[in-house]
């Protein structure tokens, strides 16, 4: 499926078009903790960022921001930033319908988006207060269909779930699913790690089974289910957070990851990322702004500020995850070596054998149900 099909396809509530980035993304570029506060720093050429005081309580995945991105933001607004730290989606849903209120800011995946929102525990992004944003967006991140208006959310960077493996701690070169399992199971037993989020373990076992990412057939998840209950006693840790340093470490020699970690790892490390033959799984993170922000001016400033593209150069480099500005705002400005990386800027015959989370709430209640068995086993 390419050109304008792409764009037609739409999925259920709980979905996002992570496919309907494809021709423009190939073409356009990737519980609570203590708090920190950190310190003013160095200035920098971002511009037109509306004004905002206080601090920012940003609400955020680990190691998901450039650490130069915060003390320059803070020296350029003058605004001081307070962090949380959450290590799934559902880890940040149950915290605000649990009744949290606070946050500022937070970066919930596109499928998120939608449920926080029918939850009505979003609030309304405005767009007059996001003049890089509207320069530099490209077209097609807006409208996702987990967003159609443009009310909620703004995309921070979109990405793919794949696996890493360390080339100089394994002889064999891994390409599918199905590989990634019996190599598990055999002799690296005790040495990958797969993260601790549902959409991916369940979604990516499917797929290596030959069915949908967001299959909903009761008998395809239990055999899905099967398989996680025979890898389990052969993983070494169920982690969104610390595989990247496992694997840099040498503890982990292949994990179940995203592709921005994976480019990491091997910026570091010998190591390859691998979109496995058989398919897996597009996603884009967006911000959003949470019901009982304290300052969501500071939010606006903190969206305004990391679209300017001399920013979001440094938070791709960091990150590794693909950038959702137009690609003629990057050039001349981001590293060449990374805009033409394809772990970072997938290609676009990769991002078409791949879906985006599109599960329904019912599916959703059936692999909770895989997940509790799975992690307790």
């Amino acid at each position: 499926m390419t050109g304008p099909e792409l764009w037609q396809r739409r999925y259920s509530r709980r979905g996002f078009v992570a496919i309907s980035a494809m021709t423009a993304v190939t073409a356009a570029c990737g519980g609570s903790t203590t708090a920190e506060e950190d310190e003013g720093g160095t200035t920098t050429g971002a511009s037109a960022a509306p004004k905002a005081t206080g601090t920012l309580h940003y609400y955020n995945w680990a190691d998901y921001v450039n650490p130069e991105t915060y003390p320059k933001f803070t020296t350029d607004t003058g605004v001081k930033i307070k962090k949380d730290f959450y290590t799934s989606n559902e880890d940040l849903q149950a915290k605000l319908q649990g009744g949290a209120r606070g946050y500022d800011l937070i970066v919930p995946t596109g499928y998120m988006v939608q449920i926080l929102a029918d939850a009505n525990l979003l609030t309304e992004v405005d767009w007059s207060k996001l003049p890089n944003a509207e320069k530099n967006l490209d077209p097609k991140f807006k409208g996702l269909p987990f967003d159609p208006d443009d009310k909620w959310s703004i995309a921070k960077d979109w990405g793919t779930t794949g696996f890493v493996y360390r080339t100089d701690l394994m002889k064999e070169r891994p390409t599918t699913w199905k590989e990634f399992f019996e190599l598990a199971k055999g002799p690296y037993s005790k040495k990958v790690t797969v993260l601790d989020g549902i959409p991916e373990c369940v979604g990516s076992t499917l797929v290596m089974l030959g069915y949908s990412y967001n299959s909903e057939d009761e008998k395809e998840l239990d055999e899905a289910k099967a398989e996680l209950l025979e890898l389990k006693p052969h993983i070494l840790a169920i982690t969104s957070t610390e595989y990247k340093q496992m694997l840099i470490d040498g503890k982990a020699v292949m994990s179940l990851g995203w592709n921005g970690d994976g480019a990491a790892v091997a910026a570091k490390k010998p190591a390859e990322y691998i979109v496995p033959e058989e398919g897996g799984e597009f996603w884009v993170d967006s911000y959003a702004i949470p019901v009982g922000a304290k300052n969501p001016d500071a939010a606006h400033a903190w969206i305004n500020y990391v679209y300017d593209p001399e920013i979001n150069s440094l938070e791709t480099a960091y990150t590794y995850y693909g950038s959702p500005l137009k690609r003629d705002a990057l050039q001349g400005i981001m590293d060449p070596e990374i805009l033409k990386n394809t772990d970072v800027f997938p290609a676009e015959e990769t991002l078409e054998k791949l879906e985006p989370n599109s599960v329904s709430p019912e599916g959703t209640k059936l692999r909770d149900r895989i997940w509790t068995e799975f992690k307790s086993a």
